[in-house]
């Protein structure tokens, strides 16, 4: 009987161990290729072909939070970016566009990485060693700027994906 308690206890133990702590995770949403293809009005390979500039645009990252060694915890702040993509193939869109501007968010201080951080994207495009085409899924805005397709705090985890550079005079 001695036996059966123990084990009983260290199963809840180690369940209790491995669940979350709630003040370290967030709900994410994760959209399929699927779904992010049929919500998408332009998807292409592209790549960043102009600079990346910040806006004035500044506000908060919903839903994210940043817990200091103290265990306070505050917002995330951001500043809007745009930067410039030459197109290089259209999968889905204007079959016309040979280029777009991008509409999305950095971190406006940057911290140490902690648990549950955005998946921001950032690009540089005068940087030879890390330029790459991208697969982006995105979202005509108002203004005719596009967004990632889903949201703009995760976009680097589905919506704009890196793909290999490949150096190729028709993506010049």
């Amino acid at each position: 009987m001695n036996v059966f308690r123990f084990a009983s206890f260290m199963v809840a133990a180690i369940m209790f161990c491995a669940m979350p702590n709630p003040s370290q995770a967030r709900e994410m949403r994760v959209l399929s290729y699927q779904e992010l293809l049929e919500k998408s009005d332009l998807v292409v390979i592209a790549i960043p072909a102009g600079k990346t500039t910040d806006t004035k645009e500044q506000s908060l990252l919903p839903n994210i939070w940043w817990q200091d060694k103290n265990g306070k915890r505050s917002k995330i702040e951001s500043i809007g970016v745009e930067t410039v993509f030459a197109v290089s193939a259209v999968l889905k869109g204007d079959k016309a566009a040979r280029q777009f501007t991008l509409h999305h968010y950095r971190k406006a201080q940057i911290r140490a990485p902690g648990l549950d951080e955005p998946f921001l994207v950032v690009f540089d495009p005068s940087d030879l060693s890390q330029r790459s085409a991208y697969l982006p899924f995105l979202v005509r805005e108002p203004d005719g700027r596009f967004a990632p397709t889903g949201s703009q705090t995760d976009p680097g985890h589905k919506a704009i994906s890196r793909l290999p550079f490949e150096s190729n005079q028709a993506d010049r």
